[in-house]
């Protein structure tokens, strides 16, 4: 159970109250609807009216227009929900990941080749900043992968390099300017992605450590900043196997990505690390997420496993699932 008292939410009783009063009052529809966060395409209201506010989503991202269009779009939204959204971009290098305009500070990459923290503390300023002046409320940042292998087509210059003390410190200076902007950080991609040379999106990456490995490489990275107050977690469609079976022995020799895996979204991330936040999956249209069974399957068998919000499903299938 998450405990709203605690690390990252820290809600006093009177927040706790709404909380409660709000999700006795909501319908299953409602309920529904939080758990996803689609692609938007258009800031045209009647679209918004009839899909995303219609079906009551809990989050949705952009495909990025310029700041004045989507400042917009957001305070629509945020105005015409009944309960307060989740509005997410990968501020990952600059304001430019929520908008065209916006300003491209650099990779993350290029802020640690300075060798200084504070130029990840600036980078996340830059970025949650704009972010924050067009609705964004939710980054899909820091990358906190490890550039273990130059070949990976994900990681690279996204990564803060291949030195795990060097992503952590580089990371929390991002996640503090974030928290000095009321954005919140999805910390990402669980369990770790740059270990070998898939792209997740046509393939599930293996992250291939040993348990022992990886608790002193990613997990050093992920317990410190759950630690500092991360508010989530982006699993991606990365499989651990050495976690999964140390935590089931008899699990079967198929990889399962970690967004399918109650192994290491439960035992690993909440019971071990004890992370008290939201969990969200990466993209789910990705091949790594739906080679690993049917994705009418996958789908319910995502949030069974652990993942609270579930990334960019098609809004069609939202109008599908309303109606059974």
């Amino acid at each position: 159970m998450i405990d709203l008292k605690a690390k990252p939410f820290y809600l006093d009783d009177e927040a706790i109250a709404w909380v409660n009063n709000t999700k006795e009052s909501m319908t299953l529809d409602e309920k529904l609807g939080q758990l996803f966060v689609p692609v938007g395409y258009s800031g045209d209201p009647e679209v918004l009216d009839n899909t995303m506010l219609r079906l009551h989503v809990g989050g949705i991202m952009y495909r990025c227009g310029d700041s004045a269009e989507m400042q917009e779009t957001h305070r629509y939204l945020q105005e015409h929900s009944r309960i307060p959204m989740l509005i997410g971009a990968n501020l990952e290098d600059g304001g430019i990941g929520i908008a065209v305009d916006g300003t491209a500070f650099g990779k993350q990459m290029q802020a640690a080749a300075t060798g200084d923290p504070e130029s990840a503390y600036r980078l996340g300023k830059i970025s949650c900043s704009e972010g924050a002046a067009v609705g964004c409320n939710w980054a899909f940042a820091p990358v906190v992968d490890i550039d273990r292998n130059w070949r990976n087509p994900i990681t690279n210059v996204r990564t803060y390099g291949d030195d795990p003390d060097r992503v952590l410190a580089f990371a929390r200076q991002y996640m503090k300017a974030a928290k000095e902007e009321n954005v919140l950080v999805a910390i990402k991609h669980f369990p770790g992605d740059g270990c070998d040379e898939v792209d997740q999106h046509i393939l599930t990456s293996v992250n291939d450590l040993s348990v022992g490995e990886w608790d002193a490489t990613y997990g050093k990275i992920y317990k410190g900043l759950i630690d500092d107050g991360a508010q989530t977690v982006m699993v991606g469609h990365i499989a651990q196997p050495a976690y999964q079976k140390y935590f089931t022995p008899q699990h079967p020799k198929k990889l399962v990505p970690a967004t399918l895996s109650p192994e290491l979204l439960q035992r690993l991330l909440r019971e071990k690390l004890g992370f008290n936040g939201l969990i969200v999956s990466d993209a789910t249209p990705m091949v790594g997420f739906s080679c690993a069974m049917e994705r009418s399957l996958a789908v319910p068998y995502a949030i069974e496993a652990g993942c609270d919000m579930f990334l960019f499903n098609k809004v069609k299938n939202l109008l599908i699932s309303s109606h059974l």
